[in-house]
């Protein structure tokens, strides 16, 4: 008689052979993930302010004024406002609440202007800071760690108890008929 190792030895041999090839090796990081664990804190210190990125995530105001607000007043200054008081002047209105009241407009729409851009600056620099923080947060962890010794033994198992074979010897082991009765030395039927 026996008692299934037909049925469970090949099923445990792989098994056995799955933890044994996976036993003895320690996690070690990756040099992709080293990489990228570096990357990710650079980047969580650059969204506070402090690391090699962090003007990609800061909004510089004086940046801004430099590069857009003086540029746009002094072309104001010396383009549109003298085009305004040449053709009130054409048309002989030197001095006038006309042309006081046109300049006036034209500022405030400059000013109105000036407001949307640096609203639009300060949500580019929300939005490159969003993107970071879910690309830190979406941001795989490299290449997969390796398996225990544990998880090869149990897929190892898995794989046979789902195959063919299995079912094959499982069956075949309760058809067989009990063709010897158990006997033990000493003792008669």
């Amino acid at each position: 008689m026996t008692f299934g190792a037909e049925i469970w030895g090949p099923p445990l041999i792989a098994a056995g052979a799955s933890w044994l090839s996976g036993k003895g090796q320690a996690k070690k990081e990756t040099a992709m993930q080293k990489t990228q664990r570096k990357l990710v804190d650079q980047l969580i210190a650059s969204l506070s302010g402090n690391g090699p990125f962090s003007d990609l995530f800061q909004k510089d105001e004086g940046a801004f004024q430099k590069s857009f607000v003086e540029p746009a007043q002094n072309m104001f200054r010396n383009q549109i406002a003298p085009q305004i008081q040449q053709q009130y002047i054409a048309g002989g209105q030197q001095r006038g609440t006309g042309l006081d009241d046109t300049l006036t407009r034209a500022g405030v729409d400059l000013d109105s202007l000036l407001n949307q851009h640096m609203y639009q600056f300060q949500q580019d620099a929300m939005n490159r800071k969003q993107g970071g923080i879910n690309a830190i947060l979406g941001a795989g962890s490299g290449a997969p760690n390796e398996t225990t010794g544990t998880q090869n033994a149990l897929s190892g198992f898995g794989g046979y108890l789902t195959s063919p074979d299995f079912a094959n010897q499982f069956k075949d082991y309760f058809k067989k008929p009990n063709s010897a009765p158990f006997e033990r030395k000493g003792f008669e039927s």
